[in-house]
């Protein structure tokens, strides 16, 4: 049987994720050397987006597709951004929690 996640942890694991997705672009924007107005023009998408996706700012919820575009301009793989995000997190908590509750 399936187990019940709780909501409010994944809505704070799903906070924390948005906020590591905007620090890893902003992390691999700075090593390429670009501003966020070079990378916003690489990517066809506004300035102003990038500068609140990096900063956490973002009200509204983004496609792949445009996390795609800041990848490959970038010039890494879609994968990588994420990988370099969920480095920052570590497990969410409800698999953490079953994976110390095997250990009993």
């Amino acid at each position: 049987m399936k187990k019940q996640v709780d909501a409010a942890a994944f809505e704070r694991y799903k906070q924390e994720h948005d906020r590591s997705l905007g620090i890893a672009v902003c992390q691999l924007r700075t090593e390429k050397g670009l501003t966020p107005d070079q990378l916003a023009k690489r990517a066809e998408v506004s300035a102003q987006w990038i500068r609140r996706l990096e900063t956490n700012q973002l009200h509204t919820d983004y496609s792949i597709g445009r996390i795609d575009r800041i990848a490959r301009a970038l010039e890494v793989e879609l994968y990588d951004v994420y990988k370099r995000a969920d480095g920052m997190l570590g497990p969410p908590p409800w698999l953490a929690r079953e994976g110390t509750q095997s250990d009993e």
